[in-house]
C-alpha cells in the first residue's frame, strides 16, 4: 500500500484559528493548550486526548474476570 502524504498550510489569519475546535468537548482552539487533528477532519484537544488515555490505561489495568 503506498504512502500518501498529507500537506497542510498554517494558518494564516486568526479568524481561521478560531474557528476550530475540539469534536468531542466543543471547546474552541483559544481556550485549549493544544489541538490535534486527524486525516478525516475529527480534532481532540489536550483535556479529551488526556482523558481518553486514562480509559486506556484503566481499561488495560483491569484484569480480564472483571471486564
Amino acid at each position: 500500500m503506498p504512502r500518501t502524504s498529507v500537506r497542510t498550510a498554517p494558518l494564516s489569519d486568526n479568524a481561521e484559528w478560531s474557528r476550530l475546535h475540539c469534536s468531542f468537548c466543543g471547546k474552541d482552539a483559544n481556550h485549549v493548550r493544544f489541538m490535534s487533528a486527524g486525516l478525516a477532519g475529527g480534532k481532540i484537544c489536550d483535556a479529551c486526548c488526556f482523558k481518553a488515555f486514562l480509559i486506556f490505561v484503566r481499561a488495560w489495568l483491569t484484569p480480564r474476570w472483571a471486564r
